[in-house]
Order: structure tokens, then sequence, then C-alpha cells
């Protein structure tokens, strides 16, 4: 099978679409519905500022429609219109004549920009932990990993799919590479419509034109329908386009098929040059002054009203009318407009019209059936435990490089063996008794503090990920923060337990007993400081500011934990109530001095007990630090600690930080 695309009445193009894409059906029984994209009068304000104004569009199965402009004309604005992700201030978009709804929101994937991965995963499990939460449960696991080997060999990924994403410090893949994987992770849903925002930036001319044939054959063997903006293309990705949308302030400056752009604008007085990439030329035309510019606009609008102008994007045909059902206030089906004219449907590529007929014959039959109530909710395409499950994995796989890699090993042993040398084999003396709590006090903060900013610097760059994930609906915010918390955990105490193994016992153990109990608190006060930092990062989306915050507070904690400082003015005493560290260090020195040996008096004691007793109790010790509490209390408001910080973090980014 061969595509032609003629341009300027002079040249064709050939692009061989011999190589067929065909993708195995093994989300559905049937072969996804072609979608037929028509939007037309697209007006969006965003921050009060009118982007696109009055903008028309039409794409079929099959064809790739080019949207292209110069900086700031609208172009990421139209595609995150299309995708339902921004409000319309007026105009219309319509899927096979249905109005836009979350049923079409599924069927459409979007592939933004920036690539945005876990720069320490390989490609292949960047792929195969997108396969296992975004095909449904229905899929055996088998089926979804089929699916992943064919996605990589279709996009020719095979050689680097052992290879790391990397990132401007760990060497990954190429730009190209990174764009055909952001592309693969989309495609795996099958989607119908595509929407891609620059994908050929930032690579070289051989990178870009491999990807559009990639997508331009993708298209037209399984009927797809692809939009995609581009910035400043070559002459051949130019041709590789079947329509062309070119915007000039908010405003549509042509539309309409790519070989016929060059006559519009001669039409207006502009004529291009021999051997001259169009694409260039009519960028160039819409920067010029102002006068150029709106004569180009007016002469579009002109074009309108021609005979030649699309009739789905005519004022007087009617798409199916919106009807809403007073107590859902949902979208309901009501009559059909009328199908294209015979003429139009001949003008077609065969391919084409083949498609076209297809998706209309499809939708004329089951349109009814296809726009129930139920199908305007959006449905998880994995359960819970699914998405659970798989985010687990991939949280425990993408954390363990950072937060267990070979610098922070030498750190721990090198500090453990540093720890216990230092307070090495103390008696317990009331002359040692500052040196015993010297090594729990420090032993607390520190972890308190490497748990703190690891969790703080880890979350910014994981949050671009997650709003990306979760614009896309893969799975539920829910799912995703339990499953850090839990996929983490094992990461989060691995390191604190090394270095308690190795310097508690130089300490001196005298009770296994007490050693699993200081285990036990050190742990739980590491994993309430990782709590503290998740909401802190949470909550700022600049990283300067979380650090302030955060050393402000880590600071406070430490200042008012009850071993820098015991004598608090009374104003301030409110403040030790606040710190982490205060509650963890005191249950650590109950279960040191009450169920370890005793500490004994010196023969001076500073203790009025040692008149009365040879060893000093542990209450004694407590009390003379300031107002204290049981163990049990302590250990409740730790506890506490812990869930308040989660939730309050769970609460920012379902309320406060989700994805727009």
């Amino acid at each position: 099978m061969t595509f032609y695309v003629y341009v300027a009445q002079q040249h064709a193009i050939r692009v061989d679409t011999s190589a067929t894409v065909h993708f195995p059906c093994l989300i559905t029984d049937q072969r996804p519905l072609p979608v037929h994209l028509a939007f037309r009068g697209i007006t969006v304000s965003v921050g009060g500022r009118q982007v696109l104004q009055d903008v028309d569009g039409l794409v079929r199965p099959g064809q790739v429609l080019a949207v292209m402009g110069p900086s700031g004309c609208g172009k990421t604005t139209l595609l995150n219109a299309l995708s339902g992700r921004l409000k319309l201030d007026s105009g219309q978009i319509f899927f096979n004549r249905e109005p836009l709804c979350k049923r079409w929101k599924r069927k459409i994937c979007y592939v933004l920009q920036q690539d945005i991965f876990f720069p320490d995963l390989t490609l292949r499990q960047t792929l195969e932990y997108t396969a296992r939460l975004r095909l449904p449960d229905t899929m055996s696991h088998s089926q979804k990993m089929q699916y992943v080997d064919h996605i990589i060999d279709v996009l020719e990924l095979g050689q680097c799919q052992d290879t790391i994403i990397g990132d401007y410090i760990k060497r990954g893949l190429s730009g190209g590479e990174k764009k055909r994987a952001n592309i693969a992770c989309e495609l795996l849903t099958n989607p119908s419509l595509m929407l891609l925002d620059e994908p050929t930036s930032g690579l070289d001319s051989h990178a870009a034109h491999g990807l559009m044939t990639t997508l331009k054959r993708y298209a037209v063997s399984e009927g797809k329908t692809v939009v995609i903006t581009l910035h400043q293309p070559s002459s051949q990705i130019f041709h590789l386009c079947d329509k062309l949308l070119l915007l000039c302030n908010g405003q549509t400056a042509y539309f309409g098929d790519t070989c016929k752009v060059v006559d519009f604008f001669s039409s207006v007085g502009l004529n291009i040059m021999p051997h001259y990439n169009p694409a260039d030329f009519i960028l160039e035309q819409v920067k010029g002054p102002p006068e150029l510019r709106q004569r180009i606009i007016n002469a579009a609008k002109e074009a309108r009203k021609g005979k030649d102008y699309p009739a789905e994007l005519q004022h007087d045909y009617h798409y199916i009318s919106e009807k809403y059902n007073d107590h859902s206030n949902k979208i309901l089906p009501a009559t059909h407009g009328p199908y294209l004219e015979q003429d139009t449907l001949n003008a077609m590529e065969p391919d084409v019209r083949r498609l076209w007929m297809d998706t209309h014959s499809h939708a004329s039959s089951s349109v009814s059936s296809e726009t129930s109530d139920a199908d305007c909710y959006f449905s998880w395409p994995t359960s819970f435990w699914t998405q659970f499950k798989v985010l687990s994995q991939r949280n425990f796989q993408e954390a363990r490089p950072r937060m267990l890699s070979k610098l922070n090993w030498v750190q721990t042993v090198g500090l453990g063996f540093l720890a216990g040398l230092l307070w090495f084999q103390l008696e317990r003396k009331e002359q040692a008794l500052h040196d015993i709590q010297g090594w729990m006090f420090f032993s607390t903060t520190y972890w308190m503090l490497f748990a703190h900013f690891g969790a703080l610097s880890s979350f910014p760059p994981e949050r671009e990920v997650i709003n990306k994930e979760r614009q896309s609906g893969a799975y539920r915010l829910s799912a995703y923060y339990l499953a850090k918390m839990f996929g983490e955990l094992p990461l989060t105490v691995s390191l604190p337990a090394v270095y308690h193994l190795i310097s508690y016992p130089m300490l001196g153990v005298h009770s296994p007993m007490v050693f699993l109990t200081m285990l036990g608190f050190l742990l739980l006060n590491t994993i309430v400081a990782q709590s503290v930092g998740f909401f802190i990062g949470a909550c700022c989306m600049d990283m300067q500011v979380s650090i302030t915050i955060s050393a402000l507070y880590t600071l406070a904690t430490q200042l008012f934990g009850g071993y820098l400082a015991t004598n608090i003015p009374y104003w301030l005493t409110w403040m030790r109530y606040l710190s982490m560290v205060h509650y963890a260090y005191q249950n650590m020195q109950i279960v040191e001095f009450e169920e370890g040996l005793p500490i004994k008096c010196a023969p001076h004691s500073k203790y009025a007990i040692c008149s009365e007793l040879d060893y000093i109790p542990v209450s004694s010790i407590i009390e003379s630090q300031g107002p204290c509490l049981p163990l049990w209390a302590n250990t409740l408001v730790l506890l506490a600690f812990l869930l308040v910080f989660r939730v309050l973090g769970y609460i920012v980014l379902r309320y406060f930080r989700a994805p727009k």
C-alpha cells in the first residue's frame, strides 16, 4: 500500500506504508473504534488572557493534523482543550459527532512535550509498570508483557530496552529514544486519538523524521487519529502531515490540506520561492508585521465560507444536540445530524474513506447505547489492590538505588563504627551518664535529619511523574500514597537498623530486649521524620522554600529535644511538645535506664536521691530534664505525629496540589 501527498501541485512525496503496524487485539475482542475529531469556534482564556479565539479543525481516522504557529500562539493550549484538560470559554468539540465526555477521554492519549520519567528505571521496566497499571485486570500478565514486546518492536526500541532512562546526572537514553519511550507509554492503551505536543523538539533531523514516519505509518495502518504540534519542521516532516492548522495570535491563519497551503498564501499575494521549505515560509509570514498577519487571518475567515470548507465545520451542520438530565446533569444522546455529502466522501483517500464509513456506520447504530449515563463516568482500568501492588514494587525498585546507594552504605557503616568507638563500653556510672545520653540524642537526631531531607529531596522530581500519570487516569492517588509508604518502608529502616546493629553493641548491650526496643523507637522516629518531609515536600513547590522550612523545624526539634537545653523559659516550654525528638529521646532513656543495668551514683552526686540509694532511678534522670510522659504516652504521641503528617500530606496532594 502506498500513500501519496501532493505538494503545491508539482511534486508528490511517497510514504511507504507497506510495513503495516498491526497491534494485537489484546485489550478488547474488537478493534478500537476509529475517532473522527471535529472542533469549531474554540475560544479559551488562561489567567484572564484570551489565548485561542474561534479556532476550527477537523481530522479523520488515518490522518495526521499538524498544528503550527510561532511560540505563544496557543498550540499547547489547543491540545489541552481537545484533551478535556482546559475549560472552553465557547466552542464545541465532537468525537464521532458526539460531544466530548469522560467516555471519550479514556480513548485519548496525550504525549507531553517534556519527557518525564523515573530516571533509575530501565525503558522496559517503565513500559512494564505502565502496562500493568493501565491495561485492564481482565488481561493476564503474559498478555500485557506480549503487548509491551510489540510496542517495543513497533517503535524500534529493542536495542535500548535495558538502558536506564537517565537524567542530567546519569547517562541513559538519547533524546530520540526518550521521545519514542514517551509515545510508547501512551500507545500501550491502544488509544483512538493521539495528541502529541512537539515530539520532534530537541531531535536531530534524522531522528525527527524517523519518529514522524513511524507515527504516520501507525495512523494509516491502524486507523488512528493524530493531532501533533510542530514548531519548525523540516520539509520532509511537513509533507508527512495530511492536514494543517496554522495559528497566529491565537486565531486561525489557515486550515486545510497541507498540500494546498502554498496556494492559499499565493492567493493573498505571498508567493514562495522555488526550493524553499513551505513550513519555514508560512511561519515567516505569520511572524511578519501586524498588517500582514491580519491580512492572512482575514483570508482564512473568508476561506471558511468557501464550498471546499469541510461540511462538519459549517454552522448549519448539526451534530448530536446536548440534552441534560435534570437529576444528573449528564449528557444524553439525542438526534443525529446528516452524513457527509457523497462528493466529499469520494474525495477521500480509499483507506481514510473506509475508516470513516466504518466509524459512522458503527456510531449510527450504537450511539444511543454508547453514550449512556454510566459511560460518562470514569472507571479505573485496574483495581485498587492491583494499583497498590504494582506501585509498591515500582516505588521500591525506583527508590532503592537512591536510598541504598554505595555512598550511603559507606556513610552508615563508617558512622556506626565511629559512634561505637567514641562511646565504647561506657561504664554504668553517673560520670558516663551524659555520654550515654549523647549517643541516644545523636542517633535520634541524625536519622531524623537523614530521613527528613531524603524524603524532601526525592519528592519534587517524583511529583512531576505522578502528576503526569494522574492526569492520564492511570491510578488512584490513595493507591499511590499508600504504596509509597509501604514500598519505601524497608528502604527507610535499613540504614538506621545497620547503624544501630554496629554502634549499640559497642556501647554495651546488657539485654537483647533493650536492644530491640531501642531499635524500634529509633526506627519509629525515623519514619515520623520522613512523614514530615513528605508533608513539607507536598506543600512547597519551591525546593529552596521547603529546605528553609525544614531547617527551621528540624533545628527547633533538636533544641527542644531535652538534651541541648534543659532550663527552657516557661513561655517556650510548649514547643517541646511539638518536638518528635523529645518523645523518642525520652523513650530511649526510659528503656535504657529502667530495663538495663542501673546507673551508679557518683561520690558527690547532683541527684538528691543518691543520699538514700546507691543508684539513680530513671524517674530522677528524666525529671531533671523537665516534665515527662510515661513510655506508652510518648509512643502514642509519636504514632499520632506519623498519622497526622501522612494524612495532611495526602490532603495537600488531593485537594491543593492536584494536577491541572
